[in-house]
């Protein structure tokens, strides 16, 4: 079967290409510019193809599954989702925006109708947050809500990157309560809580995860943050105005992130799980490097479904199974105490 990358030549789209080639995979490269197209399809040996909105489905027709790995994705879903609908290619994303995803879940009744499978945030944020989610939920017999926070170690990222991320911080925070979505502004419900690795400051934050934890765990009250070490009182200070200049586009972008010699990345997430007696569990996951994460994760969810395709719109857990964060080496779940300690065996 024949499957591509559109977006292939931002940052993690050459990650995932380069991943593919190093498991035997030979995806086509799609994207808007030629030469940055060309220098990556040569140094991989791969095939690629310029592309515009208006050859979308042209080019989509001989393929069987394509990953849009082009943010942000509030912006190239629609079309990219379309063209598949229109060529009967399976589709896949790495969105983490609570926007898309949302938009993703609600055209199920166009994606049913023609028999393909359109998986959303198949990248790591929303999987191991899924995971640890349904980890937590799992721990308890009567189970209504579910918060999860991520902490991802990043060596570096891209322009489309940065691009998503800034659509993620102008939209503010995000919960859903009892199936109801409630917005508030960047900054507002910030707590610490205890982790294996100190004390963390959580911010509710409006990403794809509030929708793919509920999908996958069916609880209706749902929150997601994003972690930071640094004290809460400068995060409320600051935040706000960050996601006011999102908003009106005065950030153009986050400063670049550069790997760093002799640097072990370890990636995190957190959930902690309520029960209709207000009893609690937490869990908490441990991977690698967060866009390594996301090559690997995206492959896997490639052959996936490919070898087992749906004809739906579904959360990766949902097509692949519970275990499917697990499927990437180094990661691993863990339940946490009160204290935040881990539970060893």
């Amino acid at each position: 079967m024949t499957w591509a990358i559109y977006g292939a030549a931002g940052y993690t789209g050459g990650l995932i290409a380069a991943e593919a080639v190093a498991r035997g995979e030979r995806p086509v490269l799609l994207g808007r510019t030629e030469s940055r197209l060309r220098q990556l399809a040569e140094s991989l040996g791969l095939p690629f193809s310029v592309v515009t909105e208006e050859t979308l489905t042209q080019s989509f027709t001989p393929i069987d599954l394509v990953v849009n790995a082009a943010g942000p994705f509030v912006d190239t879903l629609e079309p990219v989702l379309t063209a598949c609908i229109a060529s009967g290619t399976h589709y896949l994303d790495i969105s983490n925006e609570f926007e898309s995803v949302q938009q993703l879940f609600r055209q199920g009744a166009r994606v049913r109708a023609v028999g393909i499978t359109a998986v959303p945030s198949v990248g790591f944020g929303t999987v191991v947050t899924d995971a640890v989610a349904q980890h937590a939920v799992a721990s308890l017999a009567d189970p209504v809500a579910v918060e999860v926070a991520a902490f991802p170690d990043n060596a570096s990222g891209g322009p489309a990157t940065s691009a998503s991320i800034m659509e993620v911080l102008g939209s503010g925070g995000v919960r859903i309560v009892d199936g109801q979505v409630q917005r508030a502004p960047l900054g507002r419900g910030i707590r610490r809580i205890a982790t294996p690795i100190g004390a963390r400051s959580i911010v509710p934050i409006a990403t794809g995860d509030l929708v793919t934890v509920r999908q996958t765990t069916g609880m209706r009250t749902v929150s997601a943050s994003f972690g930071f070490a640094v004290p809460a009182p400068l995060l409320t200070t600051g935040l706000p105005m960050v996601g006011f200049a999102a908003r009106a586009r005065l950030l153009r972008g986050l400063p670049e992130v550069r790997r760093r010699t002799g640097h072990v990345y370890r990636s995190y997430a957190w959930a902690r799980a309520t029960d209709a007696d207000g009893s609690t569990a937490s869990s908490w996951l441990t991977a690698g490097e967060g866009f390594a994460f996301t090559a690997t994760s995206t492959v896997n969810a490639v052959l996936g479904v490919l070898g087992r395709p749906l004809a739906d719109v579904a959360t990766v857990a949902a097509v692949l199974g519970a275990d499917f964060a697990l499927r990437v080496p180094g990661t691993q779940i863990d339940a946490l105490d009160e204290r935040g300690r881990l539970v060893l065996p």
